[in-house]
């Protein structure tokens, strides 16, 4: 488990394994209620293992997936385990709501996401098996499609893939373990684990598909050409594609069903509604220049997407270090200084513009960090994407409660999070911290250290030269004063680069408004 995700879900502020954490007896109590009384239940990492004394574990083969949503979960468990008892087959279930939700969610690897149970049929006459008996007591339910299996014909939630049952690791050079299993010569071979079917070359598929005919067209619902892909989620992806209506560039946002917006305090959304939301939330900002415009929200096969213009430009957080604009470590260049703070300003004044007629159209946006603002570096306009907990004047109560756990860190007020939702406050809020992120990008070392004074890597820049009014602005910010802040920053008189210099006792004076 090489991704970071996996140890910053135990604590707020320790990297920890996820067998630190403790679970909830929800799931165990239910598996050992339907088990016979001589199974064994051990836990092991976020799984709770099952097997009897006469079960047997071959060291690799054809093994059963099954996925399960949230709701649905208790009722998989009562349903499947009767049928591996009875076969006396052994099998493993994620080990408590928690740590299904984080399975199911945008942040879990799409290589193994999605697998609620794993079943080890001991041969293959007991996997196909297996297979028709877990069909008919499963037939009725849904959960996400497994992307590194292959679905059993006409389930929705039965998957299955080749691999080993042991655990049989190979060091790296790097010093990561790897999985492996065993070639028909007997030699060791990478397990890989990919987010799509791929059997080793000597194994066949039990379930081949059969051949359709070609399509008619390469494009995306009739419509669109995909040019790149932009990123890759365990919720589905984003693509820059070719709108051949239009003859323009469109992003394409995807939505897998049964997939989680997932956070703290139980929040877990379907990935398709959180992205109905966004769609929501742009038709309502339709004709702002600060956010794409929607084309278009559609099904396709089972999943969901969402249409929208495509923006030239580049994220804050890559606008920040380009050289004509980075401060940090050139406080001694007036020239760059100078020019640092011509520029922040222009950008002070787009977010302030922007985020008014967003507020004015009755949206907070919610999420405000480097990575969802975009800037064309040419023209200096700004576009707020990733609008998925923006809150509307009528968002429902999940939506609503999403909104206020769907944040970066360093860029949220902590009251904010438990609130019973978003106020104007906080995208003010989000705005200040994103202003000082473009001096220094410090912000997610606020929240491990909460007694460290805000301003006080900010101060030591202004005594350096920064000007004193940068302080200003993004303390107006920061207390929910987004008029002030524009107040200054429009009287803002901008000094040649020779009179940069600000005394001690300008800083004191600013200090003073704190």
């Amino acid at each position: 488990m090489d991704d970071a995700s996996f140890y910053t879900v135990g604590h707020p502020e320790y990297f920890e394994t996820l067998r630190q954490v403790p679970i909830q007896p929800v799931y165990s109590d239910l598996l050992r209620s339907v088990l016979p009384s001589q199974w064994e239940i051990v836990r092991s990492d976020i799984w709770l293992q099952a097997r009897s004394n006469t079960s047997t574990l071959p060291a690799e083969g054809f093994k059963i997936h099954l996925s399960s949503s949230l709701p649905l979960a208790l009722t998989m468990i009562q349903r499947f385990v009767p049928v591996c008892a009875s076969a006396d087959v052994q099998f493993k279930i994620v080990a408590d709501p928690m740590f299904h939700g984080f399975i199911n969610s945008k942040r879990y690897p799409r290589g193994g996401s999605g697998k609620f149970a794993t079943i080890y049929p001991p041969d293959h006459d007991s996997f196909l098996k297996l297979l028709a008996a877990l069909h008919e007591v499963t037939k009725d339910l849904q959960g996400p499609y497994i992307l590194s299996d292959k679905r059993y014909p006409v389930s929705k939630v039965i998957f299955y893939r080749w691999g080993g049952f042991h655990r049989i690791r190979e060091l790296r050079f790097d010093g990561i373990h790897r999985m492996m299993v065993h070639a028909p010569n007997g030699s060791l071979v990478f397990d890989d684990r990919m987010p799509y079917f791929k059997l080793p070359d000597w194994v066949a598929d039990p379930f081949p598909d059969t051949p359709e005919p070609e399509e008619d067209s390469d494009l995306l619902h009739n419509r669109y050409r995909v040019e790149r892909v932009l990123a890759f989620t365990n919720t589905g992806g984003v693509y820059r594609a070719h709108d051949t209506h239009t003859d323009l560039k469109v992003v394409i946002k995807e939505a897998r069903p049964h997939t989680l917006i997932w956070g703290p305090k139980k929040v877990a959304l379907d990935a398709t509604l959180v992205l109905k939301n966004e769609y929501v939330a742009l038709e309502r900002l339709q004709g702002l220049p600060c956010v794409p415009q929607p084309v278009e929200f559609y099904q396709e096969w089972e999943h969901t997407f969402l249409v929208q213009t495509y923006f030239d430009g580049i994220p804050l957080s890559s606008f920040r270090a380009l050289d004509d604009f980075v401060v940090m470590s050139r406080m001694d260049d007036l020239e760059a200084v100078s020019r640092f703070t011509q520029t922040w300003r222009e950008i002070c004044l787009h977010l302030l513009d922007s985020v008014d007629a967003v507020h004015l159209r009755g949206v907070i946006i919610g999420d405000i960090s480097p990575g969802n603002v975009l800037i064309n570096p040419e023209t200096r306009e700004i576009v707020f994407i990733d609008l998925e907990g923006a809150l509307l004047s009528d968002s429902g109560k999940e939506i609503t409660l999403l909104g206020t756990q769907w944040f970066n860190p360093g860029f949220r007020r902590r009251e904010s999070r438990e609130a019973a939702s978003l106020s104007r406050f906080d995208d003010s809020y989000s705005c200040g911290m994103l202003l000082y992120n473009l001096v220094c990008p410090i912000q997610s070392l606020f929240e491990l250290d909460r007694n460290q004074p805000i301003f006080r890597i900010l101060d030591h820049f202004v005594e350096a030269g920064l000007p004193p009014q940068i302080r200003a602005v993004i303390q107006a910010f920061l207390s929910g004063r987004p008029g002030e802040a524009r107040n200054i920053a429009e009287s803002w008189r901008l000094p040649d680069p020779e009179n940069f210099g600000v005394s001690r006792g300008a800083l004191a004076e600013v200090r003073m408004g704190s």
